[in-house]
């Protein structure tokens, strides 16, 4: 299917998803009597009903401004999308227990089961970047990055950040976890590997049509993320957590360092957010990283410092 074609199935179904919701929440404000299925309309019971259908209906009217760009509100509809899926499991559980009876089911399968699919399918579309109509830019995503400054990297880097094809280093690194149960909480989190002196390392940089994707393996464990430009800042996605960077030259190095962060779009507050500082140094034919991530409350999450080099058959091609 066309990107194009994607886009407009992904904007219809938030769009019936919307007027759907509209529908439901002004008839249940209005008549929460058809959901009853015989249990006693109690004035309590019939309050928390109308507040549902109130709560429904603002849904169609987020629903409505998703409908208008599915890719930039992504995380609006996995909210949505969340709903659609713990609905039925606590429908599931009062009928088991006696609480409801089964007909009510009837109402999770129209409001919520039906979604589960076109929902799930626009939000993976929406997060690999397959609902965008953007023309691929010119230049690697470090030369539009970093513009004029890209030519002051050192020669290793330059090439390395400058190559518009899948490229793999290699090397070791020593890698220093943060002391604590929660710098540690976070780091298992993440899948980042233990404290070790000498862990083999490997990254990949593919090329795609929003930016790049890289691939670290430390030791045992393996990190991917995606890499993409947005207001002239460097964006890297893990899962559900976007960081905000901001990238310099000093002397042919490069530093990359954190501004901002979110998480499912919501911005986090400047005193509760992971930190990176990331440096690159020509050494030879190689390329020292040193690479550090904390947590603003608690301090170091990890650290890990190694020199990686272009496996053979990359050397000609970045030379």
């Amino acid at each position: 299917m066309k990107i194009a074609d994607k886009i407009k199935w992904a904007k219809l179904i938030m769009f019936l998803a919307a007027v759907y919701n509209l529908f439901w929440g002004a008839v249940i404000s209005l008549y929460p009597y058809i959901i009853l299925f015989g249990n006693p309309p109690t004035d309590f019971l019939l309050i928390i009903l109308r507040c549902v259908g109130m709560l429904v209906g603002v849904y169609g009217i987020a629903y409505y401004f998703a409908s208008r760009d599915p890719e930039a509100y992504w995380p609006l509809i996995f909210v949505g999308w969340l709903g659609k899926l713990l609905g039925p499991i606590g429908s599931a559980y009062y009928i088991l227990t006696g609480k409801l009876t089964p007909t009510f089911l009837w109402v999770n399968l129209w409001n919520d089961i039906i979604w589960l699919y076109p929902f799930g399918w626009i939000i993976y579309h929406a997060f690999t970047g397959q609902l965008s109509t953007q023309a691929k830019p010119k230049g690697t995503l470090y030369q539009r990055l970093m513009d004029n400054d890209f030519n002051k990297l050192s020669d290793n880097l330059k090439a390395f950040h400058g190559a518009n094809h899948p490229i793999t280093v290699t090397g070791e690194f020593k890698v220093s976890r943060g002391t604590g149960f929660i710098n540690n909480f976070f780091a298992n989190l993440a899948n980042l590997p233990k404290s070790i002196e000498a862990a083999p390392a490997e990254l990949i940089v593919t090329p795609n049509k929003s930016g790049e994707t890289w691939s670290r393996r430390l030791g045992d464990k393996q990190v991917l993320s995606n890499q993409w430009l947005r207001d002239g800042l460097l964006v890297e996605r893990f899962s559900v957590l976007n960081i905000y960077l901001k990238a310099e030259t000093q002397n042919g190095d490069l530093i990359i360092y954190d501004i901002a962060c979110t998480v499912l779009g919501i911005p986090m507050p400047p005193f509760f957010t992971p930190t990176v500082i990331a440096t690159g140094t020509d050494v030879g034919n190689s390329i020292l990283i040193d690479v550090e991530i904390g947590f603003k409350p608690f301090g170091r999450i990890i650290n890990y410092q190694g020199k990686v080099k272009p496996i053979a058959e990359n050397i000609k091609e970045i030379a």
